[in-house]
């Protein structure tokens, strides 16, 4: 309150008013510009999101508690305290509203957030007891900063151990990286409470695609975006599409810059998404393998002194064999890769989603990042040329 003039005889009501608005102001774009940009992640890392969102809070009374050591920038720290609260807001709200959904187990959102709001009823009552004897107990400004940490270290571990006893069922970005880890180095796929334990609640950390396969995987890809990316020629195009004509998805790699767009058309299901990430993966292990490169999964299973085949050992024998027969095709598309991973695919996914299917996990639903754009392509080789000899994609 002093930040905005309170108790100053020099302030002026319009000087005050000017720093609430900007103080306001700053919170409100804030929460548009996370909620664009993050928005689409909040349901697939609601954990991570949930713990960000409780570290960020405390970070931002933190600031709040420097600002009379910092009066003469009282309006910036005021306008980024903010800005960090209403982050705090919308990665919150979102975050419980999906925990909500995933704790109502049997269809009983109204009751589980009854619950929830009375919980947290509790909780701030007896804060609000532990604050009335801290002041009864300590003199004003004694013990401010000790008091804080020590609380602030509560609050950050209490909420740490909540989000790790999570028990997700659907399958995000990570945990289905995890599942693949799993399944390509040793054939098995994990039970939920395994991987939920592994998976990691802190934002930007966590087993991603490129530690998975080496490459960057973009689900519902624009195929503008694709195609310019790899800097295909219309002959690579019609060389993908028809490589791909029985799957649900078409992949476009970018060698040199080290991503795999996944396009994917109207009406995609989850086992379409899941699949084309599985192809993804192992397009992208297959790759690296021609090319001599080491990944996690390829050296969990150097490490595995157990000779049992697994999938990755399938997949490096049809590498080195469809290697030797010397297939052609562009320098921007490694068709000896693509071959080998459509090989191992066909064989191992129909496996991989029966198994993970009775390890409990939700084939009917997903929390995947996938894009918005969807895609229309046709088989080049059923299109009929018209009399002067082009089809009607060259005209």
């Amino acid at each position: 309150m002093k930040g905005v003039g309170v108790g100053d005889t020099a302030a002026t009501p319009f000087a005050a008013a000017i720093t609430w608005i900007l103080k306001d102001g700053t919170g409100m774009a804030g929460r548009i510009i996370f909620a664009w940009i993050e928005g689409t992640r909040l349901d697939g890392d609601c954990k991570k999101w949930r713990l960000f969102a409780d570290a960020l809070n405390d970070s931002a009374m933190a600031l709040e508690l420097l600002l009379p050591m910092f009066m003469e920038y009282s309006t910036y720290i005021l306008c980024i305290s903010t800005g960090m609260k209403s982050v705090v807001g919308v990665a919150g709200g979102a975050t419980r509203a999906a925990i909500t959904q995933h704790q109502a187990i049997r269809n009983n959102m109204a009751d589980v957030s009854a619950k929830d709001g009375s919980q947290e009823t509790f909780v701030n009552l007896c804060a609000s007891i532990v604050g009335i004897i801290i002041l009864a107990t300590f003199d004003e400004g004694e013990f401010v900063w000790q008091l804080f940490t020590f609380f602030t270290i509560i609050h950050l571990f209490a909420n740490y151990k909540a989000v790790r006893s999570l028990k997700m069922v659907t399958l995000n970005n990570e945990r289905l990286n995890l599942l693949l880890l799993t399944f390509l180095s040793a054939e098995t796929v994990s039970s939920p409470e395994i991987v939920n334990n592994h998976e990691s609640v802190i934002v930007g950390t966590g087993l991603s695609d490129k530690d998975l396969c080496g490459f960057k995987i973009i689900l519902g890809a624009s195929l503008q975006n694709a195609v310019e990316g790899a800097k295909l020629s219309s002959e690579d195009i019609k060389l993908l599409i028809n490589f791909y004509r029985s799957k649900r998805y078409l992949l476009i790699m970018d060698v040199r810059g080290r991503k795999i767009y996944a396009c994917l058309p109207q009406g995609e299901k989850t086992v379409d998404v899941v699949q084309s990430y599985f192809h993804a993966v192992t397009l992208g292990i297959a790759t690296c393998i021609s090319s001599g490169r080491d990944l996690v999964v390829i050296n969990k299973v150097k490490s595995r002194p157990s000779t049992k085949t697994c999938p990755l050992s399938r997949l490096q024998t049809a590498v080195i064999r469809i290697t030797g027969t010397k297939q052609g095709g562009s320098m921007r598309i490694p068709i000896e890769a693509m071959i080998a991973a459509d090989e191992v695919v066909s064989k191992e996914f129909p496996a991989f989603m029966e198994a993970t299917g009775k390890q409990g996990w939700s084939i009917d639903s997903h929390h995947i990042t996938v894009d918005e754009w969807r895609g229309v392509w046709s088989n080049f080789s059923k299109i009929e040329t018209s009399e002067d000899g082009e089809t009607p994609d060259e005209k």
